[in-house]
C-alpha cells in the first residue's frame, strides 16, 4: 500500500526512535551556552579582552578583511594567493567583515560562529546516534559527548574552521544514513563536497562513502542512489581545484607546498622515491593511528575504551542484520586518520588540538556512546542494564568535565600568549613603521591584520 510522504516520515521516526520535539535541542543549546560562557569568562579573566589561541586565526581574518575591501583572495594588495586551506570559512568571516572594521567585534563573531556550529554538530550527533541505536537517550548522550570534548571547546573559541568541518561532516553522515534514494540522496554528497572547502582532508569521507555504497549495493543487497550525488560532489571538488588554480596557478592551496609537498604520497610517486613510499605505508600510517588513539585516550579514557565496542557493534549489525547504517562511520573512524598520514603527513594527528582531524574525533565520540547503548542491550535484567549504562555515562561525563576544565584554562593561557606576542607586535609595527614597509616573518597572522603592512611570509603559507 502506498503511503504519503508525511506518513513515511512518521513511520521512519517510530522505527528509528527519532521523534519530533524541542527538548533535546534545548538541552544541547544550554550545554553549549554554558561552555561558551565558561571559556569566555576564563579568557576575559586571564587577558581582560578576547583573543585567539592560534596566530593562524588572524590569517583567516586578514584574508577576510581584504576580501571585504575588494582585494579578492590576497594577503597583500595586488598579490592574489590561494593561502587559505579553508576558503569556505574565510568567505564566511569576510561576509561579517563587510559590516564592521573592529578587530574585537570580529573576534567575538568568529567565536559565536564557532559556538553555533558546535551546537549544530551536537544536534547531528544526536540524530546519528538516535538513528543507529533507536534510542533518543543514546542520541542525547552523543550530542553532549561531542559538545563537551575538550578539543571541540577549543575549536569553538579558536576562530578556526574546525567546527565548520565537524558540522558539515556530521550533517553529511546523517544525511547519508537517512536519505538513500531519490533527490535527497544527493544531499550528503553536497555536504561532503562543501566539507572539502572547509578542510581538504574531508575528501577522504566521500571516498570512504563511495566504497561503502558499493558494499551496500553488492554485499548487503541494498539499492542506494549514487551517481546523482557523486556528480554534485565532483562538481564541488572541481570548483575547489579551479578556485585554487585561478589564483595561484596550482590546483592545491599554498599550505600544501609550504607544509607537506616534500613528504607526501604524490611527491614520492612522482620522484620514484620508494623508500619514502615504504615509510608512508608503514611508519606514517602506524604513527598516525597510534597518535590518534593516544589523543582519544587523553581526551576521555572512558570514551576511548568504548569506541571499539561501538565499532564492533556497528559492523556486526551491518552484516548480520543487514542494517541500513552501512560501514561509513566505522571505516571513517578506523581509516581516516591513517589515510591522512599516508597521503599527506604533517606533524602528527593530534597537532594543534587535533584541528586537522576534528571531524573524525567527533565521530569517534558518538561511536563511543553507541558502544554504551550496545553494552546496555547485552546486559540481562532491567536494573543491572540501567545501572551499567548510568555508571558508564557518569564515568565518561566526569572525564569530560575534568578535561574541559583543563582545556578552558589552557585555551585562555594560549590566547594570552598570542595577545602579548603576535598581536602586540602587530600593533607596535603599525605605530612605528611606514605604510610602505614590508615585514618578513614566520608568524604572519596578527602581524598582517594589525600592522596592515605588506607581509613576506618566510614559511610560504600566504605569499609566493
Amino acid at each position: 500500500m502506498k503511503v504519503s510522504g508525511r506518513s513515511q516520515i512518521a513511520h521512519d521516526r517510530r522505527e528509528w526512535g527519532i521523534r519530533p520535539g524541542w527538548k533535546p535541542g534545548l538541552l544541547l543549546a544550554l550545554v553549549g551556552a554554558g561552555l561558551f560562557a565558561a571559556y569566555l569568562s576564563a579568557e576575559l579573566k586571564e587577558n581582560h579582552q578576547p583573543g585567539f589561541p592560534l596566530d593562524d586565526s588572524w590569517i583567516h581574518l586578514t584574508f577576510a578583511r581584504n576580501i571585504a575591501r575588494g582585494w579578492g583572495m590576497a594577503y597583500n594588495h595586488g598579490e592574489p594567493v590561494a593561502g587559505s586551506t579553508a576558503p569556505l570559512w574565510t568567505f564566511t568571516l569576510a561576509f561579517f567583515h563587510l559590516f564592521t572594521h573592529s578587530a574585537m567585534a570580529m573576534v567575538i563573531i568568529a567565536k559565536l560562529l564557532g559556538a553555533v556550529l558546535l551546537f549544530v554538530s551536537a544536534v547531528f550527533a544526536f540524530r546519528i546516534a538516535s538513528y543507529i541505536t533507536e534510542n533518543n537517550w543514546a542520541g542525547l548522550g552523543a550530542g553532549i559527548a561531542v559538545a563537551t570534548l575538550g578539543p571541540m571547546g577549543w575549536a569553538m573559541m579558536s576562530g578556526m574552521e574546525v567546527t565548520l568541518s565537524v558540522a558539515l561532516t556530521l550533517a553529511g553522515v546523517y544525511s547519508y544514513l537517512r536519505y538513500r534514494t531519490g533527490w535527497k540522496s544527493a544531499l550528503p554528497w553536497m555536504l561532503f563536497g562543501l566539507g572539502v572547502w572547509a578542510r581538504p582532508e574531508s575528501i577522504l569521507l566521500a571516498l570512504l562513502a563511495a566504497v561503502d555504497t558499493l558494499v551496500r549495493r553488492f554485499v548487503l543487497k541494498q539499492r542506494p542512489t549514487f551517481w546523482r550525488g557523486f556528480a554534485i560532489w565532483l562538481a564541488l571538488i572541481l570548483a575547489w581545484l579551479g578556485f585554487n588554480y585561478s589564483i595561484s596557478g596550482s590546483p592545491l592551496p599554498r599550505t600544501y607546498f609550504a607544509k607537506v609537498r616534500s613528504v607526501n604520497l604524490f611527491t614520492a610517486l612522482a620522484s620514484h622515491n620508494f623508500p619514502r613510499l615504504k615509510e608512508l605505508l608503514t611508519i606514517s600510517i602506524t604513527s598516525y593511528f597510534v597518535d590518534f588513539c593516544a589523543w582519544l585516550w587523553r581526551m576521555n579514557p572512558v570514551l576511548c575504551i568504548l569506541v571499539p565496542v561501538g565499532l564492533a557493534g556497528m559492523v556486526v549489525s551491518a552484516f548480520r542484520n543487514r542494517r541500513r547504517d552501512g560501514l561509513l562511520i566505522p571505516s571513517a573512524v578506523i581509516l581516516y586518520v591513517p589515510l591522512v598520514g599516508f597521503i599527506s603527513p604533517s606533524f602528527n594527528a593530534s597537532f594543534q588540538n587535533g584541528r586537522y582531524i576534528g571531524n573524525v574525533t567527533a565521530l569517534a565520540a558518538l561511536v563511543a556512546v553507541i558502544g554504551i547503548a550496545y553494552i546496555r542491550r547485552s546486559v540481562r535484567g532491567r536494573i543491572l542494564r540501567e545501572a551499567t549504562a548510568i555508571m558508564l555515562s557518569t564515568l565518561a561525563a566526569f572525564n569530560a568535565l575534568t578535561a574541559s576544565i583543563a582545556t578552558v584554562r589552557n585555551t585562555a593561557q594560549a590566547e594570552s600568549s598570542i595577545n602579548r606576542m603576535q598581536v602586540g607586535l602587530g600593533q607596535w609595527i603599525a605605530q612605528n613603521t611606514s605604510r610602505d614597509a614590508t615585514i618578513a616573518s614566520g608568524d604572519v597572522g596578527a602581524i598582517g591584520y594589525f600592522a596592515d603592512r605588506r607581509v613576506f611570509d618566510i614559511i610560504g603559507l600566504v605569499t609566493k
